[in-house]
């Protein structure tokens, strides 16, 4: 069962498709425009100090997109500039950058075509959704396609995920905890567990049962000095560095969105801070995905706190981050040079995205930003 029609505007011939996918693109342009009129007259109005805009990096939105357009379709984009083929992660990330822009322009329809174009990567015997043109493991390509498809068409894959079999008791999901996550890499290595847990959670196949024994084994294992997971060869270095936080966020986001307390957040604050760089960032001069990771961990660390904590170091610290991603956003020439794929963007804008949500004096935009977190746990 498809979600839609497959060929965009349904039976037109290649020339009209092609049309009607630069109609398409016109109207993200003219999205873009209106966006940008709004955000003139918002600036007529007085400002609170040090608020930063998008309103250059929106304008390019559209001509940066276009780059990965394969084809007419909606989802018709690809990882790479300028290739033939659709893939899973051009079109799953032009679909999340241009949510939490709230700049999507699309009918019914389209919206379910873009759902098929993801469909088509999953297989049908293991429900894993498969693609291999970045590094990201299977779980992370499945975790991300079923939280796209969901905010598109509010559905399930086509396909059961079978792995869910393998982790239905308390035994075998501790082994696989134990087992077969890499914690020494644990930045990329989180993806296994948290990619199956999210996945079952947004199709409904997570018990609340199972979840608490998830969480349980998180709740024991997490490390009492920083709040983040450092086991295995990790915990033999002797300084945490952003590997472990980049794989905590894996695991608080899965906190947040099903209503569980983070483990010693004021740990994860004075952690988090900690290894922030001086120009705002967690790394080093272009902002990107490790950069959503330190800002949800403040946030998410902070809220849970009554009455707060580190309150000022944690407003100067988002300051910072905004003010760095900002700047280079709306540098056309910095974008177009640095963001040559289609992945990084979607958490440098991410991050605005929560810092927004947190503190909406920072950044001023036309439309609120839309966080992809708070619908869907995974990015």
């Amino acid at each position: 069962m498809g979600y839609g029609p497959l060929s965009y505007g349904g039976g037109k011939s290649v020339k009209g498709q092609l049309a009607m996918k630069k109609i398409a693109i016109a109207r993200l342009t003219v999205v873009g425009l209106v966006l940008l009129a709004a955000a003139s007259a918002a600036r007529a109005q007085p400002a609170a100090p040090h608020t930063y805009n998008i309103d250059a990096f929106l304008e390019m939105v559209p001509e940066w997109i276009a780059q990965f357009s394969t084809g007419p379709g909606p989802g018709d984009f690809a990882y790479l500039p300028r290739m033939a083929r659709t893939d899973l992660y051009g079109s799953a990330d032009v679909f999340f950058l241009l949510y939490t822009l709230d700049m999507l322009d699309l009918t019914d329809p389209e919206r379910a075509e873009w759902a098929t174009t993801l469909a088509k990567f999953q297989d049908k015997k293991t429900g894993w959704f498969i693609e291999r043109s970045t590094l990201h493991p299977k779980e992370h390509a499945t975790a991300y396609a079923v939280g796209a498809i969901k905010l598109l068409v509010n559905r399930a894959p086509r396909y059961p995920l079978a792995f869910r079999d393998r982790l239905d008791t308390r035994q075998a999901l501790y082994g696989m905890l134990e087992n077969d996550v890499p914690w020494e890499g644990i930045w990329s290595g989180s993806h296994i567990p948290t990619g199956m847990a999210s996945a079952l959670i947004n199709t409904g196949q997570a018990s609340g049962e199972w979840l608490d024994w998830l969480f349980t084994w998180l709740d024991r294992e997490a490390d009492p000095d920083t709040g983040y997971w450092i086991r295995g060869a990790a915990a033999q270095k002797g300084a945490f560095t952003k590997e472990e936080m980049g794989g905590a966020f894996h695991f608080y986001f899965l906190y947040t969105f099903t209503g569980r307390p983070l483990p010693y957040p004021e740990k994860i604050i004075d952690a988090t801070l900690s290894i922030q760089n001086p120009n705002g960032l967690w790394d080093a001069d272009l902002p990107y995905c490790i950069d959503l990771d330190g800002v949800f961990a403040l946030i998410e660390a902070h809220k849970q706190i009554p009455g707060g904590y580190r309150n000022a170091d944690v407003q100067a610290a988002l300051a910072k981050t905004t003010e760095a991603i900002t700047g280079r956003l709306n540098d056309r020439a910095f974008v177009f040079k640095n963001y040559k794929e289609s992945h990084k963007l979607v958490g440098a804008v991410a991050a605005l995205a929560e810092i927004q949500a947190f503190s909406p004096g920072l950044l001023q935009t036309p439309r609120p930003l839309k966080s992809v977190l708070a619908a869907s746990p995974f990015i």
